[in-house]
């Protein structure tokens, strides 16, 4: 598996001066011109687009204190917390992380052609210190900074996300009741995929396959923004001139990622996802949070899977719409400042659902525990009464 050598390793940390300009532009410039700015960025070539985004996004002077970059053969990304920087060996980073109550697995958006894992700073940092404030929760947040289209194409970057995720279960040992999984447009799909992936693979190839992989509990949540769940355009509101997913940016998107309309499209499994229609339960947590806006183009398809989800009487899915464009909980340029009230709330709520998320899946991990202790004896039991009777 290849690695991109751009993303978080070659982002130039911001000075002084070029921080304040950035933090006057955010505060100050309407989102009816940052909206138009940022959606004709988006639809440049990719390498131009990444060059402007990561320089914008890049993380301020005291940002860099809250992050750790990781790098693996197969994956990269970064972990987010207060004073990670300050986590210089393995032993020092392994004791941090097993001290946290609970770990955000993040996933990027960016049409998979832009984005990074720590461009979403400003959020990432909130998020830790409501739930530490409100819910007394030690969190990280593991990012990963997957290879991006058109030099990577689907599917390096949804088996990278998968290596970052078996890492988080597998070779740390995390259960699924301390994880949480976030991914927003883009990164919506990785999400969506990697669990899949990791759970009951063989959906990919066949809807009505059970889950195979027991081995893994599932993850106590997932929170998706403005996912990207179906790759056919024609069913996307066009008449949402305003949004940043323009009918430039989803060809551009379809052909760098996904090498459309040229590739064998059975092989794409991202144009399969609104296929399925129930046992969602085979791949999703028991709790999920969608947050979309109903000013975006996909509205229609991230809601009609969302009613799939809720018909299928599995998993509890809250579902929160405002009035803005795709991804405007992470892109909050977008938001007025008439609206900060709305955003702290949405981060309130999300940070609620992260709660109660955590806490149900280790109650429930917890009885099954419990559980287990009399079926193993029994089975004890009944192994003894077996070998007494063979024996007379």
């Amino acid at each position: 598996m290849f690695l991109s050598h751009s993303s978080l390793f070659s982002i130039p940390f911001s000075n002084s001066n070029m921080e304040n300009i950035k933090r006057l532009i955010k505060a100050r410039v309407p989102p009816a011109i940052m909206t138009p700015v940022i959606q004709n960025i988006l639809s440049l070539p990719a390498s131009v687009a990444r060059f402007i985004i990561d320089d914008f996004t890049a993380p301020t002077a005291s940002q860099k204190n809250w992050i750790r970059p990781i790098e693996k053969d197969t994956w990269r990304g970064a972990w987010i917390g207060s004073t990670m920087s300050e986590c210089l060996t393995k032993r020092q980073l392994l004791k941090r992380i097993k001290a946290a109550d609970l770990i955000i697995f993040k996933i990027h958006g960016g049409a998979f052609r832009i984005g990074n894992a720590v461009m979403y700073m400003d959020a990432f940092i909130k998020w830790i210190k409501i739930l530490k404030r409100t819910h007394n929760l030690n969190a990280l947040i593991l990012s990963v900074d997957y290879s991006l289209a058109p030099e990577y194409q689907y599917p390096i970057p949804v088996l990278e996300c998968v290596e970052a995720y078996k890492y988080l279960v597998e070779d740390l040992k995390i259960p699924g009741s301390k994880i949480v999984i976030s991914g927003d447009s883009a990164g919506g799909a990785i999400a969506i995929e990697t669990l899949i992936r990791v759970y009951a693979p063989h959906i990919l190839e066949n809807l009505d396959s059970p889950r195979t992989n027991y081995n893994i509990e599932l993850p106590a949540g997932l929170f998706l923004c403005s996912p990207l769940v179906s790759a056919n355009t024609d069913s996307w509101l066009w008449e949402f001139k305003e949004d940043l997913v323009t009918p430039l940016l989803a060809a551009r998107t379809l052909k760098d990622y996904l090498n459309l309309p040229g590739a064998d499209t059975t092989d794409l499994h991202l144009l399969k996802l609104t296929l399925i229609k129930y046992g969602f339960d085979r791949f999703v947590p028991k709790h999920v949070l969608v947050y979309l806006g109903d000013r975006e183009v996909m509205r229609d398809d991230i809601l009609s899977l969302a009613q799939s989800v809720i018909d299928d009487g599995r998993v509890h899915v809250q579902v929160r719409k405002e009035n803005y464009e795709h991804d405007w909980y992470f892109i909050r340029e977008l938001v007025s400042r008439e609206d900060d009230i709305m955003l702290a709330k949405a981060d309130m709520q999300f940070a609620s659902f992260v709660a109660r998320s955590v806490a149900e899946a280790k109650a429930a991990r917890f009885v099954r525990s419990k559980l287990a202790v009399p079926v193993v004896q029994a089975m004890e039991n009944q192994t003894v009464e077996v070998a007494q009777k063979v024996a007379s």
